[in-house]
């Protein structure tokens, strides 16, 4: 299951422009005031409840602006650190309240913080995972300069895919040093850029594909991980392509060597890959597609974004609906991202010399690959891992963003947005996703906008 969210962030100092289509006019930034007490209601930390690797998040948030005055607040010092007083509890939805209960847990305080550290005087919000298995706090975090090969975005749009969420666990295959900032993909504009950068200027609008530390008002990243976006395509459209679109695009195009014509059978395609594999291999590839998820509404949305067919698996088997639609013969390529029995039943309907590309395990198993099969029709089974052609193979990653830009900018390519969170409600976007309410992308925003993009089963 991989999920995105995107987080619509604040912009420059003294900024009152906002990105078309954006919720809510922005105003100007005035004066910093000194981080006081909050009040027993107002609090940016949020989500998951102390407990295993499926805890599920139970509460929600209050918006916190850089110099805005919270309701409730109480007058005090400045403090380094900001803490709850006693007061009534946070008020929460019945499931919420539920999930805590289940767990045998209040819901937790919240606070903002700042958190001290070198840097050149200035401030900016950022979401915290300052310990595994617990909610991200919303702190200040003092800006640091740039180094000559870096650049200083204001970033507004932050994709949280569910990588995010497995790392905050610590169940992530990267594991980085605590505290860190999750967020692997955002849109922005240029705000500073290091000595030795000629490729962006301040003002740019980029997208960037950071580490982990892109859920934050502002972002430092190396200048080669940046790209201009074209003249005509949104912010927000724009943070939706590192990783849904550029994960379709490898696996139909780098991988799979999809041709025209041919049969795509995609499963979890209501999740933001999966929309994005109907898009491509619709739109660009002119391949027929056949859409797979678990539900009638999930099918329906596929069904809408260009699938030829559709499948709910959670009504029978998937090899005989597959075979009622295209017979005996069989699907030129799967594209999977629930793995276990769909994965074994997707095997099982390729056609000769098909291949199937696996891009993840929505349903939490990993199945083993019948190596009978391949045998029997000559089929290619391969894995996608995003992240490695960023490391492994550059020219290849870049090029295959390039296109999704272009893609888009041509209009080819439709990415789906499915709803929008603040930043203040990263954790809340978080439970979201883990209940498995998204369909497509979905936006934050905390002074900007965010989307999550889910692979639902």
């Amino acid at each position: 299951m991989i999920y995105c969210f995107y987080c619509f962030l604040s912009s420059p100092a003294g900024s009152t422009t906002r990105e078309p289509g954006a919720l809510g006019a922005r105003t100007p930034r005035g004066p910093r005031t000194p981080l006081r007490h909050l009040g027993t209601h107002g609090a940016p930390r949020v989500g998951w409840p102390r407990g295993g690797p499926g805890a599920v998040p139970a509460t929600g948030v209050s918006r916190v602006g850089r110099s805005r005055a919270i309701p409730g607040a109480r007058a005090g010092p400045a403090l380094s650190r900001a803490s709850c007083h006693p007061g009534p509890p946070l008020r929460a939805s019945p499931l919420r309240a539920m999930a805590a209960v289940a767990w045998g847990r209040c819901l937790p305080r919240v606070w903002l913080r700042r958190r001290a550290g070198p840097g050149c005087g200035r401030h900016y919000r950022a979401a915290l995972c300052a310990e595994l298995k617990q909610p991200l706090a919303i702190e200040e975090v003092a800006s640091r300069p740039v180094r000559p090969h870096e650049v200083r975005v204001d970033v507004h749009f932050c994709g949280v895919n569910f990588a995010d969420i497995l790392v905050c666990r610590g169940q992530y295959q990267e594991k980085p040093q605590l505290p860190f900032t999750p967020g692997m993909e955002f849109s922005g504009t240029v705000l500073e850029t290091g000595t030795d950068v000629s490729t962006v200027k301040e003002g740019d609008r980029v997208i960037g594909v950071s580490g982990f530390n892109g859920m934050a008002e502002e972002c430092i990243i190396d200048h080669k991980t940046l790209w201009q976006i074209p003249e005509g395509v949104p912010l927000r459209e724009a943070a939706t392509l590192p990783v849904s679109y550029v994960t379709a695009i490898l696996a139909l195009e780098h991988r799979a060597c999809t041709r025209p014509g041919e049969t795509v059978l995609v499963t979890a395609a209501a999740g933001a890959t999966g929309l994005a594999v109907i898009d491509v291999a619709t739109n660009v590839l002119q391949a027929k597609v056949i859409a797979a998820a678990g539900s009638d509404e999930k099918c329906r949305l596929a069904m809408r974004k260009g699938a030829q067919s559709i499948v709910n698996y959670s009504q029978g088997s998937l090899k005989e609906a597959v075979r009622k639609l295209v017979g005996s013969d069989g699907v030129n390529v799967v594209i999977d991202a629930v793995g276990g029995d769909v994965f074994l039943e997707a095997v099982r309907s390729l056609a000769w010399e098909g291949r199937i590309v696996v891009v993840g395990f929505a349903g939490g198993t990993i199945a083993s690959v019948p190596a009978n099969l391949l045998l029997l029709k000559n089929v290619s089974a391969m894995g996608l891992y995003w992240g490695r052609y960023k490391e492994q193979n550059f020219p290849v990653f870049s090029r295959i963003l390039s296109s999704a830009l272009q893609y888009c900018q041509q209009g080819r390519i439709q990415p789906h947005i499915g709803a929008v969170f603040k930043l203040e409600e990263v954790n809340d976007a978080f439970l979201h996703v883990i209940q498995r309410k998204s369909m497509g992308k979905l936006r934050q925003r905390p002074q900007k906008i965010c989307y999550v993009a889910s692979e639902e089963k």
